[in-house]
């Protein structure tokens, strides 16, 4: 670029440097080229996406989540891990792992509001840990139980019935604790 009291020349160099990468991403074609492959190609049509849910459903929510809240405060001890989420509707759903540092005995509360009933899987390497039995929640009161996890990882996992039906305001959660 030019310095200060530099010529004119040194701009335009700077604009034709500028000019030419601008006109190297276009491209041109003739009869000879082959045609763009389908997956370049812009359908025009907008992602799929999942719906919005309305102000109902969401006040509704709202009141299951401080329903679940007060729910698993009957877990007591240190938390390992806590997660809650919708427990229906399409795309919705929890997913969580913690690191268990020392192994030994384990509460896990779990509740679930709104809905009759979600299950809750628990899962550690197989190789290392028992194989834990899905958590089957009745919704119209709170399961706790004591589990034996190793050292490792612990994951958890609500899985629905219908993942595919409308929204509720339905949640669910669980907490792991230890004694």
């Amino acid at each position: 670029m030019s310095r200060r009291g530099g010529t004119r020349p040194g701009r335009c160099a700077a604009a034709v440097v500028v000019l030419g990468s601008v006109l190297a991403g276009c491209s041109y074609e003739d009869a000879s080229d082959p045609p763009p492959t389908a997956a370049l190609e812009y359908s025009g049509r907008p992602a799929p996406s999942v719906p919005a849910k309305g102000a109902d459903i969401l006040d509704r929510e709202a009141r299951n989540y401080a329903e679940l809240k007060e729910r698993l405060t009957v877990a007591a001890g240190s938390v390992l891990l806590d997660e809650s989420g919708p427990a229906d509707g399409p795309g919705v759903g929890f997913s969580k792992t913690a690191r268990v540092k020392a192994g030994g005995a384990y509460t896990v509360t779990a509740a679930c509001a709104g809905i009759k009933e979600v299950n809750i899987s628990i899962s550690q390497d197989p190789g290392t840990a028992a194989e834990l039995p899905p958590l089957v929640l009745d919704c119209s009161g709170v399961l706790s139980q004591v589990v034996e996890l190793q050292p490792g990882y612990v994951g958890v996992h609500l899985t629905r019935q219908d993942p595919t039906g409308p929204w509720t305001g339905a949640v669910a959660g669980i907490r792991i604790t230890a004694e």
